[in-house]
């Protein structure tokens, strides 16, 4: 899952044509390489310390059903994981499924109920902002299509957010595995990411960081709901303030008034949900180049690609999607 943030310096020629520079963009990150290795902590931490995992590839998530244990990837090691000992009491754990630059994901079991959960770990003091505007979220919000959060344990060095495990995998991967949705599809994965916004907006939520890593199914099948997740940059309107001014966001995601450097609300949020119906029905991305000058530019003048022979039939489709 895209877990976590990293701060991302646009480098020489990547300014957008708006302005002198992004100063900072935070883009979520997506880690895929499943062969990445933990390292521990070498500050002499002791045998006792460390939890055994087993690290589990997922499963493909095209399949409409879950796999066998046979049938799983069986590309499969065993790492060792600092954890706070009030947490290893509760739960069980049992796998690594996902992680970032200062945070891991693992599936757990609680040891009485055998309730399946994910627990993510953030550093606390290279994550802070991270779980903080986090946490800030998930201990308001309770709604069919948002992540919910179980329970925390905080230690000195890291915070562990207990949450409903998902095991359907990100909207991403079926992208990936479809090539494209039929409308059908598309619209039933729309009405729910805009549900989820509008109880989220109404609380004076913003995500900022919507795409589709950060959509997860709740289980493999087709009729899985969805889930939204990751709100490490996300924000929350006080009263009295209608307007953000934080540039932030993935690139390809970004709404134009935040590259434009002007005062933004929620309907940023809408934006992004628009780039991911968009890639859904093409199996493209609307706004798409190595070069981030050149990619903000096309975002500013909404000049998003697509052959001639579908574009018109797929703007019309996107309109009726939100009609």
């Amino acid at each position: 899952m895209g877990c976590v943030n990293a701060k991302l310096v646009p480098g020489e020629g990547d300014d957008p044509p708006g302005g002198p520079g992004l100063e900072t963009v935070y883009t979520g990150e997506h880690s895929k390489n499943k062969d990445d290795k933990l390292s521990k902590d070498s500050q002499g931490l002791k045998d006792k310390d460390f939890t055994d995992i087993e690290r589990v590839t997922k499963a493909d998530p095209g399949d409409n059903q879950p796999q066998a244990p046979s049938q799983q990837a069986t590309d499969k090691r065993k790492y060792r994981v600092k954890m706070d000992p009030r947490v290893t009491a509760k739960y069980d754990i049992k796998a690594l499924i996902g992680r970032g630059s200062f945070s891991r994901v693992v599936r757990v079991e609680h040891r009485q109920s055998k309730q399946p959960y994910a627990i993510k770990m953030i550093d606390r003091v290279q994550g802070k902002e991270v779980f903080e505007a986090e946490l800030a979220v998930l201990r308001r919000v309770k709604h069919k299509y948002v992540i919910t959060l179980v329970e925390v344990f905080e230690s000195r060095d890291k915070v562990y957010m207990v949450m409903e495990l998902a095991t359907g995998g990100e909207l991403f991967d079926r992208i990936i595995a479809k090539g494209s949705f039929t409308e059908r599809d598309a619209i039933r994965v729309m009405r729910m990411v805009m549900e989820g916004l509008k109880y989220l907006h109404s609380l004076g939520i913003t995500h900022r960081d919507l795409k589709p890593e950060n959509l997860l199914y709740y289980h493999p099948g087709h009729e899985s709901r969805i889930l939204i997740t990751d709100f490490g940059l996300s924000a929350h309107r006080r009263a009295g303030e209608e307007y953000m001014q934080t540039t932030c966001g993935t690139p390809e995601y970004i709404a134009p008034e935040i590259l434009a450097r002007k005062p933004y609300n929620c309907l940023v949020d809408e934006w992004a949900a628009g780039v991911i119906c968009y890639i859904m029905l093409s199996g493209t991305m609307p706004f798409d180049d190595e070069n981030r000058t050149r990619l903000y530019r096309q975002i500013l003048t909404a000049k998003y690609s697509y052959t001639s022979e579908v574009g018109i039939n797929l703007q019309l489709r996107i309109i009726l999607l939100f009609l």
